[in-house]
């Protein structure tokens, strides 16, 4: 079980339910209420919600910090190159 909220993410992308791979387009706007991919938690109206975007692919969403743990692990993975 997770100790902590990069381990999740961890656990996540190991699983494929965060993706490794760059999204083809990046939204950002008020949260819907609707769960976080990477912590399972609530995105509240008053948060900001990511949702990448992918071809053929269901849509995720996370908070901003969680948005951020999922770059950070992957840039350490070698799957998002700095620019």
């Amino acid at each position: 079980m997770p100790t902590s909220l990069a381990d999740l993410v961890r656990d996540k992308l190991d699983a494929g339910t965060l993706p490794h791979e760059s999204p083809v387009k990046m939204w950002a706007g008020n949260g819907r209420g609707a769960p976080c991919t990477a912590c399972d938690e609530p995105i509240l109206r008053a948060q900001v919600e990511y949702e990448p975007q992918y071809d053929g692919r269901a849509p995720i969403r996370l908070h901003v910090g969680c948005h951020g743990l999922w770059q950070a692990e992957r840039r350490r993975r070698g799957y998002l190159l700095d620019d």
